[in-house]
């Protein structure tokens, strides 16, 4: 053995010499190295892959009998291999059992990525001098550490965190590996082609490849975790024994693992699963997961926080980190369920005369219980978890504990449910309820399943996709979607309990989901089809609280509990959704638990908001109750509530409350918006309502444009835009390349990086090559104050709304830009625009605005002739008033109207629904007035003032001009550490327009790029602009004197 050492360590030396020899030039003596030592326990095989470290994989693995007994990550010679061992990279290496990292003379060994015994080094190396100096003393040494090393019994795991580690990387390594199997087709891949396309033609229809490979890994690593804590912590483990350990309350996941143990398991993937049985068979996984238990102050032990999410989200964090951020998906903060279950519990007990509340055992005439309980999108099953613990607790407080077994079995089993589309949730479901109820001491099921069904909710299903796959996990998944469909269809529920998920662009765009909102696309009242989009109506937590609407319906009575987005409270577009839940249920309570990031929300006393998810869509608490008393046609009382604060205030204030003890607000909601939340005074609005609607004045108008690709189509500048049209449309390039350089961070998935539905790279790089690019280059009205260039070609913009801004075209024109807000939390506004506008140019519709529209002055006809784009009998009645004048000084009165800060001040609730109306002038002088207020500020506006040219600020110092990082101090507003605008006035730096701040906005869009001397000009117009803006508002307030 010495030679053979000496051999490696020499034909290394002669390489290492030579400075252009990379780390794959010693790969082949390195390999021989390993099978000269291995010979002596008969293995032979060494496989080496050269592309491994491109899949995140090991570069040798060594076989014996097929099986994998070692794996070696080699680095070059000079590689710093503490570097390594604290890089990302070896954090995957948890999903290894035995690892050596060499950098080809040094070795360090890993189990389970833990480092094990100390490193052995065969020789040292010197960069400079470019030699290698052998330490013979050692060779022995290393060929039988390695032996033994990979040979050796596996050491207890002693942590949940580690195991959480091991379990994270083997998942990883089984999703990547699936991933790569099925980007090929090959007759090898058939079994797990054909898992996939079960998977997603009976349940999730739009589910990726990628998705797949995700869900089918965590799905197979976390049923082997809960076979094991099924299991005899001194037993062996393997995957056929985990088959037999999973309980009869899962049907499901027995079924699944049929397929793990069966013929038909992919063979590639059998010693990835085979070692994490090896590394569980060495865990106590019960004992584990006690750390996950918390100790209160007078030492004794509770479940909270939820050990098995807690240890799913250390997973997680090493699995997919990306993943765990969205943990809310997945969990709903303890807080907020008990609350709303201790609700629901209340509510049975004060309006159903139910002394038992939801431990009930009282049944309808047919023989069945009548507090059936489902929860819909049960995700992990917290909320089943918690009504569970709350029974338990009502019969303990009641002297009824001796119960517990026979209540579970015959009152508590046969009705509740959850419905649950993803396998990874369903599966920690299971294993949560399995615990829950073990830990209240019930362990038997007598082979009664769970009442947790692998299901869309959202579907109309139970029947049998028949033909599709024959028997086996395809069978399995439709027998619980049939038994979910019979709970639907057959079951009395009376409670619908839960957090659905939200998404504005649906993913249950089935026939049954869309048919179920079709009731809420609607006036109040129900016969007339809403006029504007419904989109934000698909929305999937719309569909829940539709289907669960729909099920207290049938069942004549009962109670919604439902944490929610907030957006239907106010947002106009919901006033059907709202008018069918008053109209559906006899009392409604609101908690608005807002949080909302993305409108910026701040409390009434100006502190901080925060949200009780780790996301920005704020979110309320809806509780609905149908007691069948209610005379039809009669509308629910609506209860209102609003929690502000910081996520632990609202915890704290959650965990403390009590449905009876808050202090709610009856609200009467009005037509036409209904809203859910406190609004304006009838007197009030009767005034607003005598006003002229700005969408009615302007009979031709339209929404901003959507391009679907801003950064293709438009830019700042004109030379850099004309530069990528043609290069987009020059086929000296392959689409792939124009693809991988439009869309870097865009990923292919049901389309291709970049392509939509009605949008396809390869067609318009064709059809652009017909156009002259230099025509079609216009200018955009981006943001306020952001004019730039747009190729204006419908090949290449979505929605271009060509019929309408046509008129920007072919003359001198300007226009009225408004929004319609879509919450009642966003401050009204308006702006002017001479050129087309982008959806978003007048409000922050993230924020909550709205889309931007945009109402022409002319119209523009054929022959070059113009007539204004008003209303005529709303002009008659303006002009009865004040006798003739031009459609300019009418534009001018409504834009200096609506800039009064004291009309957006009292009827600032009503800007909030709808689109702004104006009062009708008092007289001629006062319209006269206003208007030249009006025409100042147009003027301003549109940088044709002649005042924008006198500066108020100065730009002072000589430098590179790159906006670097921008601060605002002492009237000073850096661009970079030394340039700066100065003099520049607060009320300019903070002034809102539509939702941004324009003196701040402009320039963080421009961030990293070098201002021009144009630019810099139009900054300080720009702050002058503004400057006479909030001037003017003054003036204008002094005439229109708005009573407040």
């Amino acid at each position: 053995m010495q030679d053979v050492f000496a051999d490696y360590i020499s034909s290394l030396s002669a390489k290492f010499a030579h400075v252009e020899t990379s780390e794959m030039g010693y790969r082949t003596d390195f390999e021989v190295l390993i099978k000269k030592i291995f010979e002596e326990i008969n293995v032979r095989r060494i496989d080496h892959d050269p592309k491994a470290e491109q899949h995140n994989k090991p570069d040798f693995i060594v076989l014996k009998n097929d099986v994998p007994i070692l794996y070696i990550e080699a680095k070059d010679i000079g590689v710093s291999l503490d570097r390594i061992e604290d890089s990302e990279q070896m954090t995957r290496y948890y999903g290894y059992t035995n690892l050596v990292l060499t950098d080809y003379v040094e070795f360090r060994f890993y189990r389970n990525g833990i480092r094990y015994g100390e490193p052995i080094k065969i020789a040292e190396y010197n960069l400079k001098g470019r030699i290698i100096r052998q330490f013979p003393q050692n060779f022995v040494n290393l060929a039988k550490t390695l032996i033994d090393f990979s040979q050796s019994q596996k050491e207890p795991i002693k942590s949940g965190v580690h195991l959480s580690k091991i379990m994270a990387g083997k998942a990883r390594r089984i999703r990547d590996n699936l991933r790569q199997y099925l980007a090929n087709d090959s007759d090898i891949n058939t079994e797990i082609v054909k898992v996939y396309e079960t998977i997603k033609k009976l349940l999730v229809h739009d589910l990726t490849k990628d998705a797949f490979a995700d869900m089918y890994a965590q799905t197979l690593v976390y049923g082997l975790f809960a076979a094991r804590h099924e299991d005899d912590p001194q037993s062996t483990f393997s995957r056929q024994e985990a088959r037999d350990l999973i309980p009869r309350s899962n049907p499901f996941l027995r079924d699944f693992f049929d397929h793990i143990v069966g013929p038909n398991f992919d063979k590639r993937l059998e010693y990835i699963v085979d070692e994490l049985c090896d590394v569980l068979s060495h865990a106590d996984v019960s004992e584990l997961m006690k750390e996950y238990y918390k100790k209160d102050l007078w030492g004794n032990t509770h479940i909270e926080p939820d050990p098995v999410i807690h240890f799913y989200e250390d997973f997680l964090k090493e699995y997919d980190p990306d993943l765990r951020k969205k943990i809310g998906a997945y969990y709903t903060p303890v807080p907020v369920v008990q609350f709303i279950v201790r609700s629901v519990d209340y509510l049975l007990k004060k309006d159903f005369d139910l002394a038992g509340g939801l431990s009930s055992t009282t049944k309808t005439k047919n023989g069945l219980h009548k507090v059936q309980i489902l929860d819909p999108a049960v995700g992990t099953g917290t909320f089943i978890s918690k009504i569970i613990r709350n029974i338990y607790e009502h019969l303990i407080k009641t002297g009824q504990k001796g119960q517990w077994h026979p209540y579970v079995l015959h009152d508590l089993l046969p009705r509740i449910y959850g419905f649950e589309l993803m396998m990874t949730p369903y599966t920690i479901a299971h294993l949560k309820l399995s615990l829950a109820f073990r830990d209240t001491g019930f362990k038997y099921f007598n082979d009664r399943r769970l009442g947790i069904y692998l299901t869309n909710s959202l579907e109309e299903s139970g029947i049998q996709q028949q033909g599709l796959f024959a028997l086996g996990l395809a069978e399995s998944i439709a027998e619980e979607s049939k038994a979910a469909s019979k709970i639907k269809n057959e079951k009395p529920i009376m409670i619908v309990i839960g957090n659905p998920p939200y998404s504005g662009i649906s993913s249950n765009e089935t026939e049954y989901a869309n048919k179920l909102v079709e009731k809420y696309k609607v006036e109040p009242g129900g016969k007339q089809r809403l006029r504007e989009k419904k989109h934000w109506l698909n929305d999937d937590y719309v569909k829940f609280i539709a289907l669960a609407e729909k099920m207290i319906q049938k069942n004549g009575e009962g109670i919604v509990g439902f944490i929610t987005n907030h957006g239907y409270l106010d947002n106009p577009t919901f006033r059907g959704m709202r008018w069918s839940l008053l109209d559906t249920f006899d009392y409604l309570y609101s908690m608005d638990l807002h949080g909302n990031s993305k409108k910026h929300e701040i409390p009434p006393d100006g502190g901080k908001d925060e949200n009780v998810f780790d996301i920005q869509q704020g979110v309320s608490i809806l509780l609905a109750v149908k007691t069948g008393k209610k005379k039809q046609g009669d509308l629910a009382k609506l209860y209102s509530q609003d929690l502000w604060g910081k996520r632990i205030k609202k915890y704290e204030q959650l965990n403390n409350s009590s449905l009876e003890n808050i202090k709610w607000k009856l609200i009467e909601p009005r037509l036409p918006n209904l809203f859910f939340k406190e609004g304006s005074s009838a007197k009030l609005e009767k005034e607003y309502l005598k006003g002229f609607d700005v969408n009615e004045l302007f009979v031709r108008n339209s929404t901003g444009i959507v391009t679907a690709r801003d950064a293709v189509v438009i830019d700042t500048d004109k030379d850099s835009l004309l530069k990528r049209i043609i290069r987009f449309s020059d086929f000296n390039y392959s689409d792939n390349e124009i693809r991988a350089w439009l869309f870097p961070n865009k990923q292919n998935g049901k389309y291709l990086a970049g392509d939509s539905r009605g949008w396809k790279l390869a067609t318009a790089r064709k059809s652009v090559i017909d156009e002259m690019p230099e025509d079609l280059i216009k200018f955009i009205s981006y943001r306020p104050f952001d004019q730039r260039y747009i190729y204006y070609s419908p090949k290449m913009v979505d929605w271009g709304r060509f019929k309408i801004f046509g008129n920007f075209l072919k003359g001198e024109n300007f226009g009225l830009s408004w929004i319609r807000p879509m919450s009642t939390e966003y401050k009204f506004d308006i702006f002017i625009s001479k050129y087309i506008i982008d959806q978003c140019y007048a409000g922050n519709k993230s924020a909550g605005a709205g889309i931007s529209y945009l109402g022409p002055l002319y119209i523009y006809n054929e022959d070059g002739s113009r007539v204004p784009n008003f209303k005529r009998e709303i002009i008659d009645k303006i002009e009865k008033i004040i006798g003739k004048t031009s459609p300019e000084n009418i534009f001018d009165y409504i834009y200096a109207v609506l800039y009064s800060p004291n009309y957006r001040e009292k009827y600032k609730e009503l800007l909030k629904s709808g689109f702004p109306r104006v009062p009708y002038p008092r007289n001629k002088e006062e319209f006269k007035e206003i208007a030249a207020f009006g025409n100042e500020l147009r003027s301003s506006h549109l940088f044709e003032s002649p005042k924008l040219d006198q500066f108020v600020t100065t730009y002072p110092v000589d430098g590179p001009n790159i906006i670097e990082k921008i601060d605002y101090k002492n009237r000073a507003v850096y661009i970079n550490q030394n340039q700066f605008f100065g003099n520049v006035p607060e009320v300019a730096w903070n002034f809102y327009i539509g939702g941004y701040q324009p003196a701040q906005k402009w320039l963080k869009d421009r961030k990293g790029t070098e201002l021009t001397n144009g630019d810099i000009e139009h900054y300080q117009k720009m702050i002058v602009a503004l400057v006479e803006t909030d001037k003017l508002q003054k003036k204008i307030d002094e005439v229109l004197k708005f009573d407040l």
